[in-house]
């Protein structure tokens, strides 16, 4: 069964906790979503996470919190264009899934 997502708590909980990570081209989609160029989409709304070959993207957090910065009023504000991370793993889905998935994202990014 392929799910769309989810809304229950545990997953917007993990909006709050850290937020999920983008593949290398989801950045372009997600730039021009905001009507911004690359370059200051990963600037002004970008977290790296070097890795040993390489640096992953994902939303930054809000200041003084580990909340995504897109996390508003209990929703994504880029739901259309959120990272892979968070399209693909549901807080409520095991934690060796989320294990999974990041490792598959990770190498993505070397």
């Amino acid at each position: 069964m392929k799910r769309d997502g989810c809304d229950c708590t545990a997953c917007r909980e993990c909006c709050q906790r850290e937020p999920g990570w983008f593949v290398p081209d989801e950045i372009p989609a997600a730039a021009k979503f905001l009507g911004l160029s690359e370059a200051e989409f990963i600037t002004r709304y970008c977290a790296k996470h070097p890795l040993e070959n390489g640096t992953a993207l994902s939303p930054a957090t809000k200041p003084g919190s580990t909340t995504c910065i897109f996390f508003e009023k209990g929703k994504c504000s880029i739901h259309d264009v959120k990272p892979y991370e968070c399209r693909k793993v549901f807080g409520c889905d095991p934690a060796r899934r989320h294990a999974r998935v990041r490792d598959w994202i990770t190498a993505k990014w070397k």
